[in-house]
């Protein structure tokens, strides 16, 4: 009889599987407790409505959203021809295309969107004479653009010929919910209407998706999204225990030989309706919620029932920490200072240059992408162009003007020094002050050009004898 031959790589495989599959159920990095997750109160499956429910409800993720949009968009992009220093003409036009329908701000909320969710939407609004539902094809004006969340819109037809390599797995047609929901519900009545749309009315960002899957993108708030758990339970469990030390619970304490059972009796010696617990919880109200209210027992102490609430600075910072680190910002940066102590400069650097790869990686593209598709439909005249952010680790005016400062004290160090040159001119200096050159030259520090050496060869005057010594001119006659 042959041996059993086990595959040992498929039953390795299933193994994995199964732990994957497992995983997914229940939750946890931790192999040793496959439940953790769930004992500490993580959700596994994440969808959007969690991602908005925290950056609508949450001061972490609120601030960690709009610290990353504040700091991209912070100074408008140029969209602008090569190597074009001044506005052009077609620059021009750009910018009469976009200001009517507040256009910046519509790609500024574009962009927002996509950073609560995996993805977001913008469509185009096009002056065609026809339905959305169309291809777009030549259009006379841009009437709007119309930022909408990931959970106003859906594919409801694919692409699946085989035989169409190009399109196939893309999407033939969308659908969009004019009317965006609102978590408090509150929407007055206004009737829900989903519209078809065609995909070259419709574009997408998703960041983090590598190809055209924008289902593959990756929301801004997930990756710490249990440190923001984290925060709202220490958060509301501190403001709970502050809460229960200041309503002064009352704990009554009866002796042994007290009769309790008097407190309940009418003021005229009948007995009352209520119990002992009645009357005592009755009195402890009143003495809750007025000042000048008191208890009376017959032989029982009242006193409050009092806890130590603990310091949880070391656990928020932690989870503070982690949180900050999964949007990559500096903790200083998201959550500031409690010392009074500003961001270092390398936390601010950290910041900025976490903003300009976006800019370069994200928003270019999306940019460069719309532009192009105005391009197509004739809305925007044809032609190279380019994004040009502005610079944001620029220095300011008091940094400016303190470079300067720092230059002129060189130049007074040399020339202390000895030396008869200035290390800087005056055209360079400005230039780092934030001034414009002089048109003159930058080789002197005052306006003219005075002679260094009266004495010197060729700046002789008259009045001058041969061996160089100045004499004074005649005085001129009396009349």
């Amino acid at each position: 009889m042959a041996d059993l031959i086990t595959n040992t790589y498929d039953l390795t495989q299933l193994s994995r599987d199964r732990n994957d599959l497992l995983s997914e159920l229940v939750g946890s990095l931790d192999a040793k407790r496959p439940h953790a997750w769930r004992q500490y109160g993580y959700k596994t499956d994440l969808s959007f409505q969690d991602f908005r429910q925290a950056y609508e409800r949450g001061g972490p993720a609120h601030g960690a959203v709009h610290k990353i949009l504040g700091k991209c968009w912070e100074k408008l992009p140029r969209i602008k021809q090569p190597d074009a220093d001044k506005v052009t003409p077609w620059e021009k036009k750009i910018t009469a295309l976009l200001k009517p329908i507040n256009g910046w701000q519509k790609l500024m909320g574009f962009d927002r969107r996509n950073l609560v969710g995996r993805f977001s939407a913008l469509i185009y609004r096009v002056a065609d004479g026809k339905p959305l539902s169309e291809p777009l094809e030549k259009g006379s004006a841009l009437k709007d653009l119309i930022p909408i969340y990931e959970n106003q819109i859906k594919v409801t037809d694919w692409h699946s010929d085989l035989q169409d390599p190009d399109n196939y797995g893309k999407p033939r047609m969308f659908q969009y919910r004019a009317r965006g929901d609102s978590l408090s519900g509150d929407n007055q009545g206004r009737p829900e209407m989903w519209a078809d749309v065609h995909p070259s009315r419709v574009q997408i960002l998703a960041e983090g998706a590598d190809g055209d899957d924008f289902f593959e993108g990756v929301p801004l708030l997930k990756a710490g999204f249990n440190a923001l758990v984290d925060l709202e339970k220490l958060r509301g469990g501190g403001a709970e225990s502050a809460l229960k030390n200041a309503a002064r619970t009352i704990v009554v304490k009866f002796d042994a030989a007290a009769s309790p059972q008097v407190i309940t009796s009418n003021p005229d010696g009948t007995q009352s309706a209520k119990s002992v617990r009645q009357i005592i919880e009755d009195q402890t109200k009143a003495l809750n919620s007025n000042q000048d209210t008191s208890m009376v027992l017959q032989g029982g102490e009242a006193t409050t029932l009092q806890t130590q609430a603990s310091d949880l600075s070391p656990q928020w910072t932690i989870a503070a920490n982690e949180f900050a680190a999964s949007v990559g910002l500096p903790f200083t940066i998201l959550f500031g200072q409690q010392t009074g102590r500003l961001a270092s400069d390398e936390d601010q650097k950290d910041y900025v240059a976490r903003a300009v790869g976006r800019q370069v990686n994200t928003l270019s593209p999306m940019l460069t992408e719309f532009v192009r598709r105005m391009q197509a439909c004739g809305i925007i005249d044809a032609g190279d162009f380019e994004i040009e952010w502005p610079d944001l680790g620029a220095p300011t005016d008091d940094q400016r003007l303190d470079n300067a400062g720092k230059m002129v004290a060189a130049n007074k160090t040399a020339f202390d020094g000895g030396s008869t040159e200035p290390i800087f001119d005056i055209n360079e200096i400005r230039t780092a002050a934030g001034y414009e050159e002089r048109k003159d030259g930058g080789d002197e520090f005052r306006e003219g050009n005075p002679a260094s050496d009266p004495n010197a060869p060729g700046n002789k005057v008259e009045g001058d004898d041969p061996n160089g010594t100045k004499t004074a001119p005649a005085p001129a006659p009396k009349k």
